[in-house]
């Protein structure tokens, strides 16, 4: 809906008159309406009315010129020029009603009604004596002769009103045609080029760990040791839930938290004891829904950057909660922690792109120190009370 001034008084007065009509309106005129209305009334349509004055004025002396009494000349003037305006408002509004053909039509009729009131003026003046055929005959040739000029000027005028104003509206509206086309299709690429780089993001999400885990499974098949059958079913499993979870345009929170579980399982079987992990997810968080593969990528660079740099092991926490109308999600560790000259990752930035994707700025990604101790914090906020 277009933007309005606010009303003056006399404007407000008259929306309130003019409501029901409005009311009675298709939705795409009764705006039409209200905005010519406010621009009519108001201070900037003051050179539109002396406009239809000086219409009024020009009729009223070409009627007055032709012998029309001045009084009556007045009236029909001003008849004519309200007819005349309401049809320029009609061409404006529903300019295909307005073809060549009805033009010509709406034209004769006027001329016709222009004639008639001048008859009507010499009937009334006793210049029309219906008992001397010949005197009136004689005074109807006179008029018509007298009249045609300003009669053709007036119906040219009136045409010419109507066609300039129909056809410089149906020329905006194919302009406002095309330019809605062509929005809708640089919209319809963008979205296109927006989904094809999300599934590039998307195909980008390879586990890291997957080459090194498929060389443990060798050794260990090699050598015989006992947990590679169990390292090989959780890795299975792994990939057949991942693959899956990539494939969407999004995923919930749960669905990608049993995925992070198995990834935790088969780094633990790799890592030993110096991996301890831990998911604490509020059950009001379990429907969110996240980017595919977001969650796993803070946990593989939690396990990569914070656990197997430090001698000592650690543990990774998965924690999601509600604080107040905002969903939080947060992926910490106890490990080395950030490097003093670190900068951020293909994973992150990769995250940072799937979250705008999906959420726009409701969504925030921030990478810190733990202030309690050793380690990382890569925390997600989003904001869904907007």
């Amino acid at each position: 809906m277009s933007s309005l001034p606010e009303p003056n008084r006399f404007q407000r007065w008259y929306f309130a008159w003019a409501e029901p009509r409005y009311a009675r309106m298709p939705a795409e005129l009764r705006e039409q309406a209200r905005v010519i209305d406010c621009y009519l009334y108001s201070r900037r349509g003051i050179p539109v009315w002396l406009g239809l004055f000086g219409c009024v004025a020009g009729f009223a002396f070409g009627l007055n010129a032709a012998g029309v009494p001045l009084a009556l000349a007045i009236v029909v003037a001003a008849v004519l020029v309200f007819l005349l305006g309401a049809a320029g408002v009609s061409a404006w509004t529903m300019p295909d009603r307005f073809s060549a053909k009805r033009l010509w039509r709406i034209g004769g009729i006027m001329l016709i009604a222009s004639y008639a009131g001048v008859f009507s003026a010499l009937v009334a003046r006793g210049k029309l004596a219906w008992n001397a055929r010949e005197n009136w005959l004689a005074t109807i040739a006179t008029v018509v002769w007298e009249a045609t000029p300003f009669q053709l000027l007036a119906g040219l005028v009136f045409l010419l009103v109507l066609w300039v104003t129909a056809s410089s509206r149906r020329e905006l509206l194919q302009r406002q045609l095309a330019r809605s086309l062509l929005e809708q299709e640089r919209d319809q690429a963008a979205r296109q080029a927006s989904e094809a780089r999300l599934q590039l993001l998307q195909a980008q999400i390879q586990p890291h760990f997957l080459f090194n885990t498929l060389a443990a499974l060798q050794h260990w098949v090699d050598t015989g040791d006992a947990r590679a059958a169990p390292l090989l079913r959780q890795l299975t499993a792994f990939l057949r839930g991942s693959t899956e979870l990539l494939g969407r345009s999004s995923v919930t929170l749960a669905d990608e938290a049993d995925t992070v579980a198995r990834y935790l399982d088969i780094m633990a079987a790799r890592l030993g004891p110096r991996l301890a992990w831990r998911i604490a997810i509020d059950p009001a968080c379990a429907g969110q829904a996240l980017p595919p593969g977001l969650l796993i990528t803070l946990v593989e660079n939690a396990v990569e950057h914070g656990i197997e740099p430090a001698l000592r092991g650690g543990t990774v926490e998965v924690i999601a909660r509600l604080d107040g109308a905002a969903f939080e999600l947060v992926v910490q560790d106890d490990g080395a922690g950030l490097a003093p000259d670190s900068a951020e990752g293909v994973g992150l930035a990769n995250c940072r792109a799937r979250l705008a994707h999906l959420f726009g700025l409701q969504a925030t990604l921030n990478l810190a120190a733990r202030r309690d101790g050793a380690g990382t914090r890569a925390s997600i906020r989003l904001d869904r009370g907007t």
